[in-house]
């Protein structure tokens, strides 16, 4: 779903995805987007909100076997419950990606079946979800802001609009459907 929520007027957001985290402390970003709240330092925090997952497939591909993470990725949360699918169903895995995008890929090439972000997957014509929303691997994300640059103007503005935003798109995240699934 697009935003009807405006970015303020003057602010300019700079989206950076990197595997380390940006130092907040050091001043090394003004804000960032956590799966967890940081365990120490003088920040304001607060809960972005509930990113859902579900399996998905190219739209009524066959799609039998699996796309999930590297090995060196196993310990990630959806690549363990891929690994309980597999055990269980004794269906295979199709291909190994290191990340989110690459499996996005594959599935919408029709690769095999995998988890993805309910936001993700329910907002891509080409991909259909085929099972409600995985809740144990549901991860809650953290907008974490050093407590010095909370009054600034331009972070309190980012601040309320990434809340009214996150409002906005609960049901988006949360992976609440408005249609059926598809048979199995």
């Amino acid at each position: 779903e697009p935003t009807t929520t405006p970015l303020p007027s003057g602010i300019t957001l700079e989206l950076i995805d990197e595997r380390q985290s940006k130092n907040l402390v050091r001043h090394e970003a003004d804000m960032a987007l956590r799966h967890g709240p940081p365990d120490s330092g003088d920040f304001y925090v607060f809960k972005a909100g509930t990113f859902a997952c579900s399996v998905y497939r190219r739209r009524g591909a066959e799609a039998g076997g699996w796309v999930t993470y590297t090995e060196e990725q196993a310990h990630y949360e959806p690549a363990r419950w891929v690994q309980r699918q597999i055990e269980e169903t004794g269906k295979p895995i199709a291909l190994r990606a290191s990340s989110m995008l690459m499996h996005l890929e594959a599935i919408r090439a029709g690769s095999g079946r995998g988890v993805l972000p309910c936001y993700v997957g329910d907002g891509h014509p080409l991909l259909e979800r085929v099972r409600p929303p995985i809740r144990e691997i549901a991860a809650d994300y953290w907008v974490v802001v050093h407590r010095d640059l909370r009054r600034a103007a331009r972070v309190r503005a980012a601040i309320d609009w990434m809340k009214a935003l996150f409002v906005e798109q609960r049901d988006v995240l949360a992976g609440k459907l408005t249609k059926s699934l598809p048979a199995r």
